[in-house]
């Protein structure tokens, strides 16, 4: 196996998944692109022995509880048909709504937090997703500034729409961070002294785009 498979990451089973059919799926997906890759000169009853190492412990002892021919045992899909009319049932809708509304942000961007929402939402059995979704990142947003900006939205505020601020947000915060990190290149300061005087008159050169960046961010979210 090692030198058939060196450098390879072997398929493993979510046993603790709370959506079992997504996670055959997923393990069915990576065991069938090996077997059509690296193993795919094995004979297909060695590929059942695989398939049967990579089910892991829990995935055995399933098996072992079903009656299945030796001939039939020698035949990859009996493993696939087996398994995923197992794993069928046991999709947990309330389970999965649990998960998808404890979301939050946290340190996540904003595309992925979304991503995350929308992988969550298939299993949940939502009517209307895209607005579960929209839900939940006003309530799950990590900044009190565009919780309140969603909030503001009312009726008006669509799934499209609560993104666009979210994203405008954490794009001019970077705008912001970068402008902070760059600040002393970026600002000129040119002391002229005047005869007979102590003061100074000091110039700032501000560049053109960061001015920009500053309006654009207090048009949508107003000062800090």
């Amino acid at each position: 196996m090692a030198s058939d498979l060196s450098g390879i990451p072997i398929p493993t089973m979510d046993w603790e998944s709370s959506n079992l059919p997504e996670a055959f799926k997923k393990f069915k997906q990576h065991v069938q692109l090996i077997f059509d890759g690296p193993l795919e000169e094995k004979a297909e009853a060695v590929k059942c022995r695989y398939f049967m190492l990579w089910i892991g412990d829990r995935g055995r002892e399933i098996f072992n509880t079903w009656t299945v021919t030796d001939d039939k045992a020698k035949v990859l899909q009996t493993y696939y048909d087996k398994f995923q009319n197992y794993v069928q049932p046991k999709l947990n809708p309330i389970f999965a709504r649990y998960k998808f509304n404890n979301q939050v942000q946290k340190d996540q961007t904003v595309e992925r937090f979304i991503t995350r929402l929308r992988v969550l939402g298939k299993d949940c059995q939502f009517d209307r997703l895209d607005e579960m979704i929209r839900d939940r990142i006003v309530f799950g947003s990590t900044h009190a500034k565009v919780r309140e900006k969603l909030v503001n939205e009312g009726d008006r505020l669509t799934l499209d729409k609560a993104v666009q601020i979210a994203q405008q947000y954490e794009y001019s915060q970077l705008q912001l961070k970068s402008m902070a990190s760059a600040a002393t290149p970026a600002v000129e300061v040119h002391a002229v002294h005047k005869r007979h005087s102590h003061t100074c008159k000091l110039h700032l050169v501000v560049r053109s785009k960061d001015i920009r960046a500053w309006d654009s961010y207090f048009q949508i979210f107003g000062p800090q």
